[in-house]
């Protein structure tokens, strides 16, 4: 209780708790970073006298932890050259304080995501004059209905870069002033209740990530929204009709392409094809028809394809198995990360080549910030990031309208984690290739019409978790049970009569099974005999019924028999 002499506090992740200690702050007036991020420490930060004054404060990060209550209305006049204020992640709850900005002149980032901040958005906040990255996300906040009386001035000055609004209460059309961040770079905000489209300030942008998923801000986006330097873009949850937008053609840095579960329609333009940067491609959920285009084939660095729930036809491109799908040469290159270059050269222009270690470190974390993509494998629907992200590879073309046999060259995918083709059309056999998938995880070759045996050196698939055959006109012994495929229940197999062994029926003999399908020779005349005996009723069906009908009129009867008296001669 006596220490007054600290500049550095790091006390995170040491699974400390009890009340917040208020006293480290009102008893040490030298502290420069004070930082208890991921503890237990609970209570609230009312009781920070309001008398304190610490103009050496630069860091506070009390971020994961289970404070409460309400953030001081004062706050920021305690810190007046606070430049880093981390405090995600609590319970904390009210407005938030106008002080944050109006005392505090060198604020360069904000993050109150995950409490339980209500009112308006803080017009102050977006005021700041080195503000670059505003984190609000996962909170109560509503529109600010006055600030769209921002002026341009200050928005033109402003340097912000990253502003996430997402998961808040926002509602109505998004405000025609977020167009007029010029040097925003970021800007999430998903999971509101956005509605109508893009204001026409969003032309003016040059944004590298945007994410507006889960809003109303259908039936179509702009035609002139800027897509030339935009790498992560979510369109995902908006009910946007109609074909894919124009304005991809131009986004020659798109990493990941998000436009799940709108109400998107046509046929996929060739000009996909062309993205040469693109790792995530996911549609799933529209109603996009005809072929697979074959100039998707060109994305070579694709790691991530979802074309599920679509109304494709035809046939699986043969071309797919040249895809990367995993084997790709720069798979940590960070190119799901979201960008940070800007942001970096914004602290850089603040502080100047003296920027506190500290400091930079932290904008660093936050300018890298990964990438977050949701993706359905292994019958869960998971959000997938970071390291595991950058190594995840998949492809699920399930729920189509999809014939044919499974290409060969799909079996050469071996960097290839998730494979799922259920519920088409597809007939033909299970690939031998398959086996070759060493890297593959979960299998779903469901509700189609693949027949023939199930090869058996799929068991040396050791990485396999989920494996569903089932629904098929499948034949024969299941695979030994051994090693993954010990773990396959009944679920994995059902839906195919012909089929047996473990876990199903035990087959009748060393050979067959329960129910040996007819051979093809047999199955053809079984055809012919049935059309002889369809043809041969046909026949005596109509004779007897001409005949019953002569019987019943004597008018047509003796038209008759003058017929064949004139044209028979066995009748003269």
């Amino acid at each position: 209780m006596q220490q007054h002499d600290l500049v550095v506090l790091e006390l995170s992740y040491t699974n400390l708790g009890g009340q917040f200690p208020s006293w480290l702050l009102e008893n040490n007036t030298k502290l420069q970073v004070f930082n208890l991020m991921g503890n237990s420490f609970s209570g609230n930060l009312n009781s920070l006298n309001s008398s304190l004054f610490n103009d050496e404060m630069q860091k506070i990060d009390v971020s994961s932890n289970s404070i409460e209550g309400e953030l001081p209305s004062y706050f920021g006049s305690i810190f007046p050259r606070l430049k880093y204020l981390n405090m995600s992640r609590n319970s904390i709850k009210g407005r938030i304080p106008s002080s944050l900005c109006q005392s505090s002149q060198w604020l360069v980032s904000v993050d109150l995501s995950s409490n339980k901040f209500v009112g308006e958005l803080p017009e102050q906040l977006m005021r700041c004059p080195s503000l670059w990255h505003l984190l609000l996300s996962n909170n109560s906040l509503s529109d600010n209905r006055s600030s769209a009386e921002i002026s341009s001035r200050l928005l033109d000055s402003s340097p912000l870069y990253f502003l996430d609004l997402s998961s808040n209460k926002f509602s109505g059309p998004i405000p025609n002033w977020i167009g007029g961040f010029q040097g925003i770079g970021v800007l999430i905000l998903a999971d509101n209740s956005f509605r109508g489209t893009l204001p026409s300030s969003f032309c003016n942008l040059e944004l590298k990530y945007l994410d507006l998923s889960g809003n109303d801000l259908g039936p179509s986006m702009l035609s002139c929204v800027n897509a030339s330097r935009i790498t992560h873009l979510h369109l995902e949850r908006n009910n946007l009709r109609g074909p894919l937008p124009g304005f991809l053609h131009d986004a020659s840095s798109m990493v990941t392409l998000d436009l799940r579960d709108n109400a998107l329609s046509g046929v996929i333009p060739p000009w996909l094809g062309s993205l040469s940067e693109l790792r995530a491609l996911l549609l799933a959920g529209n109603s996009f028809e005809g072929l697979i285009p074959e100039e998707l084939c060109q994305l070579r660095s694709i790691s991530l394809m979802d074309l599920s729930r679509n109304h494709f036809s035809g046939r699986i491109p043969s071309c797919f198995g040249k895809l990367a799908f995993g084997n790709y040469s720069q798979a940590s290159d960070g190119t799901f990360q979201i960008p940070n270059s800007a942001a970096m050269e914004g602290v850089t222009k603040r502080y100047g080549e003296k920027t506190p270690i500290y400091v930079e470190i932290s904008m660093y974390t936050i300018a890298n910030s990964p990438e977050e993509v949701e993706f359905t494998s292994k019958y869960r629907h998971e959000s997938y990031k970071g390291i595991v992200l950058e190594q995840m590879s998949a492809l699920d073309l399930s729920c189509n309208n999809l014939s044919g046999s499974i290409p060969l060259e799909v079996g050469y995918l071996d960097d290839i984690h998730s494979l799922n083709l259920s519920y088409n059309h597809l007939t033909g056999s299970i690939l031998v290739t398959f086996s070759y998938l060493d890297q593959l995880e979960s299998l779903d070759l469901s509700h189609n019409g693949l027949s023939g045996e199930i090869p058996r050196p799929l068991i040396g698939l050791y990485r396999m978790s989920t494996f569903s055959i089932a629904y098929n006109n499948l034949s024969g012994r299941t695979p030994e049970q051994k090693w993954q495929f010990a773990t396959f229940t009944r679920e994995s197999y059902k839906g195919n009569p012909y089929l047996c062994g473990p876990p199903l029926e035990t087959c009748n003999s060393t050979e067959g099974s329960p129910l040996t399908p007819p051979p093809a020779e047999h199955q053809e005349d079984s055809f012919k005999i049935a059309f002889a005996w369809s043809f041969a009723g046909s026949y005596v069906v109509a004779f007897l019924g001409t005949v019953l009908f002569l019987c019943l009129s004597s008018y047509y009867r003796t038209l008759f028999f003058n017929f064949l008296y004139r044209h028979v001669p066995y009748f003269h």
